[in-house]
């Protein structure tokens, strides 16, 4: 596991903690990395039971991201066709739970809907309040959004910074069409934010000790294709996993590495950006996307831990 038992669950929110999304950050990247950390599953499962009962199951599993250990957790839907949903029921359904789901995870679940409502908004040029969320309202990015809020209260987190961003390069075929990446609501969401592209980095040159022909980045959980040019050894190139060229018409690129959802937890969550703080780290989770590429372990990682006294 990659929680530490000196971590103290539900403790006050006294520990700090530091996300690293320098390989792109999704909602169940960020959830698994939580869980990783030492956050409760089932707990957070009986959290989702109360807002939206017999609709999501969640599952965690061990995964193998480019040779890299970490926790990758399923959302199962358990209904056919579940609703779009607007801003606004969104906010009814979590302001209507308060006394049946914790106060701060409802508190942090609004902050972070509030901005993927604004975003979105600004992304089909329309009032927040009358954002229809599709994919972000869907079952899943629901429990994406509250699981990681409730794992975050769980850890008893009270101040958190975060890292770059990558967003991803090229264009993704979405339901709106062929768009570019980082799509608009992620780039709107991401202003103010340091951000990179993500893009493989060059082969090392041969003779330096302890070299290895990989770059540390990935693409998200979402499936889309990209096109990779560096050869990569067998170790790094995720077994049998083999990179795809970019579907005809989209122009080549590492795809999208950062979601909406992923970066408006970013915002919601992390007051500010900077490098790893002075912290006494505690736990280090890391929560796996779906897709496993070569040469990018598609991973989100989290340290936990107190901050300790300049000299």
């Amino acid at each position: 596991m990659g929680h530490s038992d000196d971590l103290h669950i539900d403790s006050p929110s006294g520990s700090i903690a530091w996300i690293d999304a320098t390989a792109g950050i999704a909602g169940d990247m960020l959830l698994g990395a939580l869980v990783d950390a030492g956050a409760d599953l089932e707990r957070v499962q009986s959290v989702l039971d109360a807002l939206i009962p017999g609709s999501v199951k969640l599952t965690k599993r061990t995964a193998d991201r480019c040779g890299q250990r970490s926790l990758k957790v399923d959302v199962e839907l358990l209904v056919e066709n579940p609703p779009h949903r607007t801003w606004t029921s969104i906010r009814d359904m979590l302001e209507g739970a308060r006394g049946a789901v914790p106060e701060r995870t409802i508190d942090l679940g609004l902050r972070v809907f509030g901005m993927l409502a604004h975003a979105e908004g600004r992304a089909h040029g329309i009032d927040p309040e009358d954002v229809h969320f599709h994919e972000v309202g869907a079952l899943d990015s629901i429990a994406d959004v509250i699981g990681a809020c409730e794992a975050w209260r769980q850890l008893g987190i009270g101040e958190a910074t975060g890292s770059t961003i990558a967003v991803g390069s090229g264009r993704i075929r979405a339901a709106h069409g062929d768009i570019p990446v980082p799509v608009p609501a992620t780039a709107y969401l991401a202003e103010g934010w340091p951000t990179v592209a993500g893009d493989l980095l060059p082969p090392r040159p041969h003779g330096h000790s302890h070299d290895h022909d990989h770059a540390h980045s990935h693409p998200h959980a979402h499936d889309h294709e990209h096109d990779h040019k560096h050869p990569l050894p067998e170790h790094a190139a995720g077994g049998p996993h083999a990179a795809a060229a970019p579907p005809s018409g989209v122009a080549p690129g590492i795809g999208e590495l950062a979601t909406p959802t992923g970066v408006a937890l970013m915002r919601g969550l992390a007051a500010g950006y900077g490098p790893m703080p002075g912290m006494v780290t505690r736990a280090v989770g890391i929560g796996a996307g779906t897709k496993d590429t070569p040469g990018r372990p598609n991973v989100v990682r989290v340290f936990i831990g107190e901050s300790y006294p300049h000299a």
